[in-house]
């Protein structure tokens, strides 16, 4: 799903991270005319879960660093981050600090016709990770290991119920629905139960709701590292260096499923040129600092980032191979 393979090899991470110094806490960060003194980070999903991490990790990173003082998490929930986007949309006037935090999900939702903006309607600043997903057991599971499931499965599609962060058709559904068409599963039997949010998800395996989760694995890396919950493979071509015992599914014979989350940041609509560019000045002043690369060690996340025409052509491709699995999937029509 990620065509740019420069940034990733699909996995990279971002190579050659800056020695910058972390100076003294700065009022502001300028660009020209424009002045940042303050950042509204806009997340419209639960807390806990994978956009919420990517925001409340922007947050620490620019505080650490001294680019920005003054940062702000809004989690406005609903709809599958509907809610957040109108609202965006809406009070787009007074919204000339607000970046939203997005990405592949604003792309299936629009094609999926759960609501009616897309990534045009807003003002896309730049992408920034790209997670791979991973399939998710307590580790108290029978299923010992992918192959496990997989045969369990393949016996009884509605043997093994999933849970997501996503709503139904959504980024955590279609992944899961992609391991089991590529392991040649009825993935329309499926059993999915959708949650607000990563976090959620997470509580409802481990509260037995669910047996199994499919979800950007950087999202449960302390869960996983800290053996609350068994991972049992990646839905990449290579492994992670991340989690290096960990198979992807094309080893344990279900070649194809590879899907990656890709989390970007958006500002209001007509939001003037000048500004986006500060705001993408100062992300890519951001991710060369050692604050953020602790950050992004520490929850294992793929660096991503493009900005300007790069970010909008990456979309449009982005949007264009989502259509085609999302038809493939049975989700919508072509």
């Amino acid at each position: 799903m990620i065509s740019d393979k420069t940034t990733l090899t699909r996995r990279q991470a971002l190579a050659g991270v800056s020695a910058l110094a972390a100076g003294a806490m700065l009022p502001a960060f300028s660009q020209a005319a424009e002045v940042i003194d303050r950042v509204q980070l806009l997340v419209g999903f639960g807390v806990g879960g994978g956009f919420d991490q990517t925001a409340r990790g922007i947050q620490e990173a620019l505080q650490k660093s001294g680019l920005i003082a003054n940062v702000a998490v809004e989690n406005r929930t609903g709809g599958g981050g509907s809610v957040a986007i109108a609202h965006l949309i809406e009070t787009a006037a007074r919204q000339q600090n607000t970046l939203m935090v997005n990405g592949t999900s604003i792309v299936i939702r629009s094609l999926s016709r759960e609501f009616q903006q897309t990534f045009r309607d807003v003002t896309l600043v730049g992408t920034v990770t790209a997670e791979i997903f991973g399939i998710l057991v307590n580790p108290a599971s029978p299923h010992a290991d992918i192959k496990a499931l997989t045969a369990a499965l393949k016996t009884n599609p509605r043997a093994v119920r999933f849970g997501g962060g996503s709503p139904r058709g959504g980024i955590d559904h279609c992944a899961a629905a992609l391991y089991l068409k590529q392991a040649g599963i009825d993935a329309k039997a499926m059993q999915y139960v959708a949650y607000d949010g990563g976090g959620k998800a997470m509580a409802g395996l481990l509260g037995n709701e669910v047996q199994c989760i499919v979800m950007p694995f950087s999202e449960a890396l302390t869960q996983i590292r800290g053996n609350q919950l068994r991972m049992l493979a990646i839905m990449d071509e290579k492994r992670s260096a991340d989690v290096p015992s960990v198979p992807t599914l094309a080893e344990a014979g279900v070649p194809g499923a590879t899907l990656a989350n890709v989390r970007a940041l958006f500002m209001a609509p007509g939001t003037p040129p000048a500004r986006v560019a500060a705001f993408a000045d100062l992300l890519e002043k951001l991710i060369k600092t050692p604050a953020w690369e602790e950050v992004r060690a520490r929850n294992g996340w793929n660096m991503f980032f493009k900005r300007g025409q790069p970010a909008q052509d990456f979309f449009v491709q982005h949007e264009k191979d989502i259509r085609g699995m999302l038809i493939e999937l049975g989700f919508i029509q072509a």
